[in-house]
């Protein structure tokens, strides 16, 4: 029989769910809102899993690998996700007792990076650091093919590391002056609204300051090249730290491409210590799938 894992995603809006063969094949996918509630989420969970699995019976299921918006112990445990509005709770249990299926969970960012590690731009390299660079800056970090969590599964919070740019400006984590404060899609459009013509413009996003960057606005390429200095210094001292060989930027914001890895490498071979500066830096290649993969990943490259 042909093994599979379920990977979930749950985010503030929406939830995505798949199921992937141990090969990484994305055998289906499925979309659908963010419930509120707890319970309701979680019946709704267990439920398209359920449904999928009737789908599959030729399929054995090993188990499920769930990515969260916050910090997460032992697999099992959130502290806390602020987007979902949940405090601390077991979902490993939660979604286990009602599929008996063995359960596994993971902050969002670090099952993205392990997805990417086992079926996108990341294979073939077992030390790897990813940013999502979307509304705020995540980041995930394997060392030697292993998630590193940290002791309260707090590791790559990146979007938080306090950066000499915009030190007035607050973020929601209650400091200011952190990296997703001028990095982020949300800081990069704050920025930006200090020039014309952003100023008079009623909605602005992360794309129409590229656009205007690309299309010769001095000011739109000043807050471009900003963004990827701010990123670039951030990757220093994460490679000063773990040294990996490949450094991946994901999110909406990487949709930039190339005018956005520029000034990321730029500043990152100024400022990290010099025997980390042959560190590689590309593109993300699984977009929203990423979660997905990296939650089966925990079952079938993390066991």
């Amino acid at each position: 029989m042909n093994q599979a894992c379920f990977g979930v995603d749950i985010g503030g809006t929406s939830v995505k769910l798949g199921l992937v063969s141990r090969s990484g094949e994305l055998l289906t996918k499925v979309e659908f809102p963010s419930e509120k509630e707890q319970c309701a989420m979680f019946d709704e969970i267990a439920a398209q899993i359920q449904s999928i699995r009737d789908r599959f019976p030729l399929v054995e299921c090993v188990g499920v690998g769930v990515g969260v918006p916050g910090p997460v112990l032992e697999q099992k445990r959130v502290l806390g996700c602020v987007n979902l509005n949940w405090g601390e709770i077991d979902v490993s249990q939660e979604l286990s007792s009602r599929l008996s299926l063995p359960v596994r969970v993971e902050n969002d960012a670090n099952l993205a990076t392990l997805g990417e590690m086992w079926q996108g731009a990341g294979q073939g390299h077992r030390n790897l650091v990813m940013l999502t660079v979307g509304t705020g800056v995540g980041a995930g970090v394997i060392a030697d093919g292993r998630i590193i969590d940290g002791c309260v599964g707090a590791a790559g919070e990146a979007g938080h590391i306090p950066m000499p740019y915009h030190t007035d400006w607050s973020c929601s984590c209650g400091k200011t002056g952190c990296l997703e404060v001028t990095a982020s899609a949300t800081g990069i459009i704050r920025a930006a609204k200090e020039y014309a013509p952003f100023k008079d413009m009623l909605s602005v996003t992360a794309k129409d300051v590229f656009d205007a960057a690309k299309a010769g606005n001095e000011d739109a390429q000043r807050v471009v090249d900003e963004a990827g200095a701010c990123l670039g210094m951030a990757t220093a001292m994460i490679g000063c730290i773990v040294n990996p060989e490949l450094f991946l930027i994901g999110g909406g914001v990487s949709a930039a491409g190339r005018m956005l890895l520029t000034p990321i490498e730029e500043a990152y071979r100024k400022w990290v210590f010099a025997p980390c500066r042959n560190a590689r830096f590309a593109l993300a290649e699984l977009g929203n799938n990423a979660g997905i993969y990296g939650g089966a990943g925990l079952f079938f490259c993390q066991a």
